[in-house]
């Protein structure tokens, strides 16, 4: 065996105090993946609304449209180039793209949020089966303690 391979360790031999650990490790573990996976989807969110825009710009050309100054200050404008646009590729960055080529950028971003979604929310599963097998455990073990703990000729 090598020296780099993981030690597997049975939940039956920890005492309860590390199993009480492992459980709010766990316990982080879940909430701060969950958390990741909120956002993944949020992101998502906002790439398909890029890609809605893109698609609908179309059907804008030529007819007054409200454009944002702030969150809540806009102006009348209208759209006179649909042919290209100008996308936000992160860290600042800002590329014209045509409005095909920007539509395949964010069906790829889309794609790439959805795969990565994906992983974490199978990691998420693996980690509430590892969770509620824990609890099992400790249940287990807490109502062994609680037999142990009844004064002797005491039946249940």
């Amino acid at each position: 065996m090598s020296e780099n391979a993981p030690q597997s360790i049975s939940l039956d031999d920890l005492p309860l105090s590390q199993l009480q650990s492992i459980k709010s490790q766990l316990e982080s573990e879940i909430s701060e993946m969950t958390s990741a996976f909120s956002q993944m989807k949020q992101a998502q969110s906002a790439f398909r609304e890029c890609k809605n825009c893109i698609t609908s710009m179309s059907e804008t050309k030529d007819k007054t449209i409200m454009i944002p100054l702030s969150n809540s200050l806009y102006v009348p404008g209208k759209l006179s180039n649909i042919d290209s646009v100008v996308v936000d590729v992160g860290t600042g960055y800002y590329v014209e793209k045509s409005t095909k080529d920007a539509a395949k950028y964010y069906d790829g971003k889309i794609e790439y949020v959805q795969s990565n979604a994906q992983k974490i929310q199978e990691t998420v599963e693996q980690k509430q089966t590892s969770y509620r097998g824990l609890l099992d455990v400790m249940q287990y073990k807490i109502t062994q303690q609680r037999q142990g703990a009844k004064p002797a000729g005491v039946s249940a």
